[in-house]
């Protein structure tokens, strides 16, 4: 089968008539500049979707993006899809994130625990642009990179758009847009309002697994001079979710939405960020680029067993330098992120993860070849202080780097490699227990169990681009050695020695017709661990990896101002999270949905520009889909045929 599914997309590739329809080679954008590469010279593997493509996607959020148009491996953390789990080269759902550096802007979303990167801060309207770069951009992007990395890009606004959608389970969505650009300067206002219900029955206090969310983001751009823009920006934003509990597997089969007698969490998120910055044109061949960011975050959970608050703090600088002379572009880079954590109201205290690191990263063209090279210094700092305990403190110094080439056999086609290395310095949690009491297994505290050691890797990457205006093909083949990867193992965090990851990775859009556009993507993954001294078994399986993932992506243009897209994303079953042996009975349960959305637009109305009238059906034929981190530990989600409708509006 296997075989066969790569014939079909190779073949795809290389033999579609139809009218030039396909915006190709797509400039690739690095921390508020444009690289020296595109999508058909980059020496790594990029995958970029434009603000057209996101329109045309029937998506709402950027969680229902992500799930549906891309290969990523993403599940809402444990029923949460404002902060969910993010997986990309076998480095398993529970805490691949981990492993992949996640920015808006150019400021990283990652924290310095366990908590997931915060993507639901953000809304699918008000993003320009996505582009993930797999395998490589360790360099540029430091602690965390050894998978790769997602770019998010916001847009500057000029007019006002106002949308408003509703649905199943009580969904209610509204947002406002708007902006005012002049030769002076440029501000953008993005205000949201989102709830719902819930999908799971109440629980044994009446509360179902509803959530609601406000978000405000204001930014301005000043030119200051003709080569000087000043930037400024706050994004405020405020949660409330009640999360599902766990059920048996013999619950799920019979019914995922019940209940099994839990009380549900309750989770309150509060999300402050302040950022200014500049780009500055010092001359023909010299820009610089700064930004700095505070983020102010305050999480308090409820559960049947627990009362927690925990604060955070954190400040991260970056500076870039880019130069152009001749064939060469370089870039030289200062980055400093100081992030701590306070658990208010207990005696566990107060921990720190400091970063600070330079790096310098040069590409140069000869003839039809570009050739690139890179270096990066990280030095981390850990603290840790309690009012029970003496203070302790470590540090490590680690260091990243890259070579790779690609070259253009002719305007369509180019091969690439790339060898990087990466390294993931452990978040705060890997150093505590967590103390999870029986009847109900609820976080009640954490004890030190001491420093664990960072991770290592050093990625091969080889590759071949074919584009086309009808087509987008590319393929990549990877092998990922891995030293002392970081995972939670008997509720204990380990390393594991020697783990590798392999595999292929396949991307083709393709226009059909004047009316029909295709996408198809498809990754194989080999995930093996390595042994430790813990007793695992060198050649298993990381659990929580599919080894085959699909998405099938189809948009038909029924009339000129009308869109259908069809959508499938499939995911083999798996082991589940905490089967590091390989042995249960029970797997994690494949997922399945299959999706539609429809967009009908009107332009030039006598009171709009443009209005937009949507709707779409989610998981259309009811596929029952879960993540599952233990025997009878199953949290189901997207288990229901869900329907969404609304309008857009622009003046």
């Amino acid at each position: 089968m296997k075989q066969k599914l790569l014939v079909v997309l190779v073949a795809s590739a290389v033999n579609v008539y139809a009218e030039p329809a396909l915006k190709t080679n797509e400039i690739i954008v690095n921390n508020y500049r444009y690289d020296n590469a595109t999508e058909l010279t980059a020496p790594y593997s990029i995958e970029i979707h434009t603000d057209k493509e996101i329109a045309k996607s029937g998506s709402t959020s950027l969680f229902d993006y992500l799930s549906k148009h891309t290969g990523l491996s993403i599940s809402p953390s444990y029923g949460d899809k404002n902060k969910p789990l993010i997986d990309m080269r076998g480095y398993g759902i529970e805490s691949g994130y981990q492993n992949l550096v996640i920015s808006v802007d150019g400021v990283k979303l990652n924290n310095i625990d366990m908590v997931t990167p915060f993507i639901g801060a953000y809304n699918l309207s008000s993003i320009e642009r996505i582009e993930i770069n797999r395998g490589s951009g360790s360099v540029v992007r430091g602690d965390g990179a050894m998978a790769g990395s997602i770019q998010i890009y916001t847009k500057n606004y000029d007019g006002v758009s106002i949308e408003s959608a509703m649905g199943s389970a009580g969904l209610m969505n509204h947002q406002v847009n708007a902006g005012l650009t002049t030769d002076l300067y440029n501000i953008s206002v993005n205000i949201s309002d989102e709830k719902h219900d819930g999908y799971s029955d109440a629980d044994t206090q009446g509360n179902k697994d509803k959530s609601a969310s406000n978000t405000g983001q204001i930014k301005l751009t000043v030119k200051a001079a003709e080569n000087l823009a000043l930037k400024f920006g706050v994004l405020n934003v405020r949660t409330n979710n009640f999360l599902a509990g766990n059920l048996t597997n013999a619950e799920f089969l019979d019914n995922p939405r019940q209940n099994s007698g839990n009380q549900y969490g309750n989770f309150d998120f509060d999300y402050d960020k302040y950022n200014t910055g500049f780009d500055y044109e010092i001359n023909s061949k010299f820009t610089l680029n700064g930004n700095y960011a505070f983020e102010d975050k305050k999480t308090h959970s409820i559960t049947s067993s627990s009362d927690n608050t925990l604060d955070y703090e954190t400040h991260t600088l970056d500076l870039v330098l880019n130069h152009k002379f001749g064939n060469f572009f370089n870039t030289y880079g200062l980055y400093v992120f100081d992030g701590e954590r306070l658990d208010g109201g207990s005696s566990r205290g107060k921990v720190t993860k400091d970063n600070k690191a330079v790096f310098a990263n040069s590409e140069y063209q000869l003839n039809n070849t570009l050739f690139s090279a890179g270096y990066r210094q990280e030095k981390v700092d850990y603290s840790y202080n309690a009012a029970t305990s003496a203070g302790l403190s470590t540090d490590e110094s680690l260091h990243a780097w890259n070579i790779g080439l690609n070259h253009s056999l002719n305007s369509q086609l180019s091969i690439f490699t790339n060898l990087n290395r990466a390294f993931q310095a452990p978040d705060v949690d890997r150093f505590f227990t967590g103390i999870y009491p029986a009847p109900n297994y609820n976080l009640t505290g954490r004890t030190f169990n001491g420093f664990i050691d960072p991770a290592t890797s050093e990625t091969l990457n080889v590759g071949l681009n074919y584009l086309t205006p009808r087509n987008k093909f590319k393929i990549v083949a990877y092998y990922s050695d891995v030293k002392n990867e970081i995972a939670y193992v008997a509720s204990n965090n380990q390393n594991i020695d020697n783990s590798e990851k392999y595999g292929v990775e396949i991307q083709n859009n393709f226009q059909l017709n004047d009316k029909t556009n295709v996408g198809i993507a498809y990754n194989y993954v080999e995930a093996k661990i390595g042994s430790n001294a813990q007793g695992l078994v060198d050649g298993n399986d990381m659990p929580g990896v599919p080894k085959h993932t699909a998405v099938l992506d189809i948009n038909y243009k029924y009339m000129d101002q009308g869109n259908i897209n069809f959508n499938h994303t499939w995911k083999q079953k798996t082991y589940h999270f905490g089967d590091f042996a390989n042995s249960s009975s029970q797997k994690q349960p494949a997922y399945s949905a299959t999706n539609l959305s429809i967009n009908y637009v009107v332009d030039n109305t006598k009171y709009a520009d443009k209005i937009n009238l949507f709707g779409s059906v989610n998981n259309i034929f009811e596929n029952e889909n879960a993540i599952q981190s233990a025997d009878n530990s199953l949290y189901p989600f997207n288990f229901s045929r869900t329907w969404m409708a609304g309008v857009n509006i622009d003046f």
